[in-house]
């Protein structure tokens, strides 16, 4: 069995994915790592790629879909085939910067087994603009959380996909724990394993996450509320997932689903998108009711 499992996930990024798999490669480790690459029907060259690197590297293990998953299957289903103690998570287009980034988190989590986690901060790489680069977490982030702790992550997500190290036992059956229908997964992912241990934070940068102009994410900031349309029901139903099975039905977790929802709501309704408002409402009526009480709870308790 690995030591460590790089999962990977990947579609139409020719242009980084060799990048990404030389930094998988160029891992100085005593110990065996696997690199499970997984296409998902990619149109352009990325399995042409992968394959020629699999070709050459025994310790690669290509997934070449036949046919497009999307992105959270095919994101769940590859973590499901990781065998090993330790799990990392890179998309294809990021990638390792430092050579011993594997061998340090180990060393770590082997000599603390109270903790679940060891992330670093990373380099934020912007493509068009690398003026903007800079280090994340950022300092101000870092003194607005104060603490590396389960509930300062509930609030905010500071750590970056691929700097996270995960011990992979603490979490069981992640395929049938993990909702098929939210975004973002990556930190759905964090809160799982933190829920069962503690978090370790390296000084070192060993990472970099890129961003452009094919990224989700990318779009996010840019077009917040656009993008908070066209994902409304993925993103509801992330905190809906993290209030039902992880903060156990706690007060602070479910104000978090409702205020999130009425942020929606006011969202669609001012964009003028009526049909997706009233899809989104009656698809999500339970949650409607319990943020009108709850409104209504606030209201009585400022005029008494």
């Amino acid at each position: 069995m690995p030591k460590v499992s790089i999962v990977c996930i990947t579609y139409n990024q020719e242009k980084y994915i060799a990048q990404a798999i030389e930094s998988f490669l160029m891992q100085k480790t005593n110990f065996d790592v696997e690199i499970i690459i997984s296409d998902d029907c990619s149109t352009d060259s990325t399995p042409q790629i992968i394959e020629e690197y699999a070709k050459k590297n025994p310790n690669i293990k290509p997934i070449l879909r036949e046919k497009n998953i999307g992105a959270i299957n095919n994101y769940i289903e590859t973590l499901a085939l990781a065998t090993g103690e330790y799990v990392i998570v890179n998309e294809g287009d990021d990638y390792f910067s430092g050579e011993n980034k594997l061998q340090k988190q180990v060393e770590f989590l082997d000599a603390n087994p109270d903790y679940t986690i060891c992330f670093h901060p990373v380099l934020r790489y912007f493509e068009n603009d690398t003026k903007r680069n800079d280090i994340f977490p950022t300092e101000d982030m870092k003194r607005r959380i104060s603490e590396f702790t389960f509930d300062n992550l509930l609030r905010e997500n500071f750590m970056q996909t691929n700097s996270v190290m995960y011990r992979w036992n603490a979490v069981k059956n992640i395929a049938k724990v993990f909702p098929r229908d939210i975004l973002p997964g990556d930190w759905y992912l964090h809160l799982l394993f933190a829920k069962e241990g503690k978090i370790k934070c390296l000084e070192e940068v060993m990472s970099v996450y890129r961003i452009h102009d094919k990224g989700i994410w990318y779009l996010a900031k840019k077009q917040y509320s656009n993008h908070l349309i066209k994902h409304c029901f993925e993103l509801l139903n992330f905190y809906i997932a993290i209030n039902k099975h992880i903060e156990k039905n706690s007060i602070h977790s479910k104000l978090k689903v409702l205020n999130f929802y009425g942020e929606l709501l006011k969202i669609l309704k001012s964009n003028g998108d009526i049909k997706k408002y009233f899809s989104f409402l009656f698809k999500n009526f339970k949650i409607f009711v319990e943020f009108s009480l709850l409104k209504i709870i606030i209201l009585l308790k400022t005029t008494l």
